[in-house]
């Protein structure tokens, strides 16, 4: 047994311990972190599709595009942006054609 260093190896091994217990925090609040924001992903999906708040639609589609930096992101959701546009082209048609245009009065 050497003189010099057998306290040191016990507190290398405490350190050790104590970053894997950081680790595993670490990790857990990543996935509490991830699991919200699925959460909240799911909400707002729901709400777009079901057009249950007036302007979210039109605001999405006006500002996810922006709001995504890295190119695979916006590759990724590009799809997704298209769609909501096209389902607010529709509805605007569909509200512009149920009031009749006051300007071609007979």
């Amino acid at each position: 047994m050497s003189l010099l260093g057998g306290n040191d190896l016990k507190e290398q091994q405490k350190i050790n311990e104590l970053e894997l217990k950081i680790n595993r925090e670490k990790q857990k609040l990543d996935k509490k972190l991830t699991r919200q924001k699925i959460l909240l992903g799911a909400f707002l999906i729901d709400m777009l599709e079901g057009s249950k708040l007036n302007g979210l639609k039109s605001y999405t589609v006006d500002n996810l595009e922006a709001f995504l930096t890295r190119k695979g992101d916006k590759e990724l959701m590009a799809e997704v942006i298209e769609k909501l546009r096209d389902q607010e082209r529709l509805s605007n048609n569909k509200t512009d054609n149920s009031y009749p245009n006051i300007n071609n009065r007979s």
